[in-house]
C-alpha cells in the first residue's frame, strides 16, 4: 500500500504517483510551513494511542515476543516530554557571533530507506524529518505488515497539516527505476540496513544528494579476568542476550576474557552458561520460527561437535536447552548465532586494540565487567579503536533521550545552518 499526501492507495498506483512525486513534494517544500508545536502534541497523542491497544493488532503480526514491551518502547520515543528533550540535546541553540546570525534550516527533501528490526524505526524516520522541518519520502522495509502506514495515516488525521510532507511507498528494493525516481528527488537519502542495502544505496544516490549512512553495526562484552566477583552483572549480561535474541546492533554477539589462556574462554563458559539458562527459563521463545532457528542452529553446532570431535581446538561447544556458547580460539569480532547462541574467546587487554580496529566503523556497543583499572583501561581502548558506546551490561540496547546515534546526533543530519551576516 501507498500512503500519498494523506491517502491511501493500492500498489498498483505507484507509477502513476512517482510521476507526480518530484512536483508535490517540491510544492511542500516551498509553500508550506509546519507548527512544530502542534506537530508534537500529534506525535504525542500517537504514542497514547499505541499504550492503550490501538496497534496490539498489528504488533502481534510481528516477529516479536512480548507485545507489552513493544509498544511502551514505541511509545517512548514517541511521549511529547521526551520528543522535546530529545530535541533539545540534539539541536541546543547556536553560538551567538558578532558578524554572523545563524540559524536552522530543512535540509529539504529526505528519501528514507528503513530497516524493519526497531521498534517502529520507519514511521520514526519520518517523524524526526518532520520535526526537522523536511519533506519525507519512506521507502517500506520489506517485512513491514502495515503498521508504519496505520501510524502514520493515524498521525495525519491528528494533524492534516503534515499530509502534504508525508509519501510512504511499498516498493521493493528491486524495483531500481522506482527508487530512482525517490533517490534524484533527494536533498539526502537517509539509509538503514547491512553492508549492501548502504552499497547498492551509494551506488544509486545521485553526486548532489546526501547520504546519511545507520549501516550494521556489532557490539560485545569484555569481561575480566575476575569475572566470578560479579555474579549480578553477568545475569544481567545474560538477561540482555536472551531478550534481545541479539538481533539488534547494540545486542552482545561476542564475549571477550582478559587472558592469554584460550581455556579461560572454555572456564568462562562453564560458569557463565547456568546464568543463561536461567535467563532462557524465565523467558522462553514463544516465535514458533525463531524457536525453530534456535533449534537448528544448536542442532547444527552439535554435528558439527560430533562430526569434528569434541576436542577440536578451534571451538568447543557448551550446550543448555534453547541456549549455548561456543568456546572460539579465533577472536575475530562476528555476529554469533542468534536466540541465545553466543561465542566467547579469551582475549587479553594488549591485544584489544588490534581485534577492534578490525572491525572499525562496525562497533556500536561494549560493556565492560571487570575491576576499576581494567574498566579504565578497557574503555580508552576501545574508544580509540571506534566504540561509540559503553553501558553496563543490563542496558547495551536501551535508549537514552538526547544520545548520539552511532556517534552522531541524528537530528542533526536532517537540518541546515543557515548564516547570515548582520
Amino acid at each position: 500500500m501507498i500512503l500519498y499526501k494523506g491517502t491511501v492507495y493500492d500498489s498498483i498506483e505507484s507509477v502513476r504517483l512517482l510521476g507526480t512525486l518530484q512536483k508535490d513534494a517540491e510544492a511542500a517544500l516551498r509553500e508550506n510551513n509546519l507548527d512544530r508545536e502542534k506537530l508534537i502534541d500529534a506525535v504525542d497523542k500517537i504514542s497514547g494511542l499505541i499504550l492503550d491497544g490501538e496497534f496490539d493488532d498489528l504488533i502481534k503480526s510481528i516477529d516479536v515476543d512480548g507485545i507489552e514491551e513493544y509498544a511502551a518502547r514505541a511509545a517512548h520515543l514517541l511521549k511529547k516530554e521526551n520528543v522535546i528533550k530529545n530535541l533539545n540535546a540534539q539541536l541546543p541553540d547556536l553560538p551567538d557571533l558578532p558578524e554572523i546570525e545563524s540559524y536552522r534550516a530543512p535540509v529539504g527533501i529526505l528519501f528514507h530507506i528503513s530497516a524493519g528490526n526497531i521498534d517502529v524505526l520507519p514511521a520514526y524516520c519520518v517523524l524526526c524529518g518532520l520535526l526537522c522541518g523536511n519533506v519525507n519520502v519512506l521507502k517500506l522495509p520489506s517485512q513491514d505488515n502495515g503498521i508504519t502506514l496505520e501510524i502514520l495515516k493515524r498521525f495525519i488525521d491528528i494533524f492534516p497539516d503534515a499530509a502534504d510532507f508525508v509519501f510512504v511507498f511499498d516498493t521493493p528494493s528491486s524495483d531500481v527505476s522506482s527508487m530512482l525516481t525517490m533517490a534524484r528527488i533527494a536533498d539526502r537519502i537517509v539509509v538503514w540496513g547491512a553492508d549492501e542495502a548502504v552499497s547498492a544505496v551509494r551506488k544509486l544516490a545521485p553526486p548532489n544528494a546526501g547520504i546519511v549512512e545507520w549501516g550494521h553495526r556489532i557490539s560485545f562484552a569484555y569481561i575480566g579476568s575476575d569475572y566470578k566477583e560479579y555474579p549480578d552483572l553477568l545475569e544481567e549480561l545474560a538477561e540482555h542476550i536472551i531478550m534481545t535474541s541479539q538481533l539488534l546492533c547494540s545486542s552482545c554477539q561476542r564475549i571477550y576474557v582478559d587472558s592469554h589462556d584460550p581455556v579461560e574462554a572454555d572456564r568462562f563458559c562453564s560458569f557463565f552458561l547456568p546464568l543463561l539458562q536461567k535467563a532462557r527459563d524465565r523467558h522462553p521463545l514463544r516465535d514458533m520460527g525463531a524457536a525453530a532457528e534456535s533449534t537448528l542452529i544448536t542442532l547444527t553446532e552439535r554435528t558439527e561437535a560430533s562430526l569434528f570431535g569434541k576436542g577440536k581446538k578451534a571451538e568447543r561447544h557448551f550446550f543448555g536447552r534453547a541456549c549455548s556458547l561456543r568456546a572460539k580460539d579465533d577472536p575475530e569480532l562476528e555476529i554469533s548465532g542468534f536466540f541465545g547462541n553466543c561465542s566467547v574467546s579469551s582475549l587479553p587487554l594488549e591485544n584489544l586494540f588490534e581485534v577492534l580496529r578490525n572491525k572499525k566503523g562496525y562497533l556500536q556497543t561494549a560493556c565492560i565487567i571487570a575491576d576499576s583499572k581494567t574498566s579504565s583501561l578497557a574503555e580508552n581502548i576501545m574508544v580509540r579503536a571506534g566504540v561509540n558506546r559503553i553501558t553496563s551490561p543490563g542496558k547495551m540496547s536501551d535508549t537514552f533521550l538526547g544520545e548520539a546515534h552511532d556517534g552522531v546526533f541524528e537530528l542533526s543530519n536532517y537540518v541546515r545552518i543557515i548564516n547570515k551576516t548582520k
